[in-house]
């Protein structure tokens, strides 16, 4: 499996899951302006440090992903 931007990785999760992003906005109160942030690799946008964590550990959460991995990545 070819390796992809850490956002691009994520985004493919979801959609092979056909999880949409209003769910996982709905499930975890994480804005959608910080899911596409993230998807898109533009972690500017992003409110910044343990934050950063809590927004990934959210959506990968809601897609059954392994944490940890994710976080560690």
């Amino acid at each position: 499996m070819r390796m992809g931007s850490f956002g691009e990785d994520l985004r493919m999760e979801r959609l092979n899951r056909g999880i949409a992003l209003e769910k996982i906005t709905e499930v975890t109160k994480i804005s959608q302006r910080h899911l596409v942030a993230l998807e898109e690799n533009e972690f500017r946008v992003l409110p910044g440090g343990i934050l950063n964590k809590g927004i990934v550990r959210g959506y990968v959460n809601v897609l059954g992903l392994d944490e940890m991995d994710w976080i560690g990545r």
